[in-house]
């Protein structure tokens, strides 16, 4: 179970890497970002399942994004059994057959 908080988040796609924290929310609402990326969406829990819909924008200038553009709507979905990580997968709307990997630690 995702339990509300901050988290460090890695990702990964084909195209590349990346690190940065995310805050889940008590209200369902999550946020975050990295050096050159911010974050904000929505999570649900289901049990030991997550969910969270994310839209993710360049705010400064830097190496290229996971997806390769710098305005995407990502979807996620994983498993979390209460420890102090989490991992998913998703993919981008912009770009649905690419895969992103997700792990989540807790801070």
């Amino acid at each position: 179970m995702i339990t509300q908080g901050r988290y460090s988040v890695w990702f990964k796609t084909p195209i590349g890497e990346g690190a940065g924290v995310v805050e889940f929310g008590p209200d369902g609402k999550l946020g975050g970002g990295d050096t050159t990326f911010s974050y904000v969406g929505n999570w649900t829990q289901e049990g030991e399942r997550f969910k969270a819909a994310i839209f993710a924008k360049r705010i400064a200038s830097g190496p290229p994004g996971v997806f390769g553009i710098d305005e995407i709507d990502i979807v996620v979905a994983g498993q979390s059994d209460g420890g102090v990580s989490a991992s998913c997968t998703g993919f981008a709307k912009q770009s649905p057959g690419l895969k992103l990997e997700v792990v989540l630690i807790r801070i």
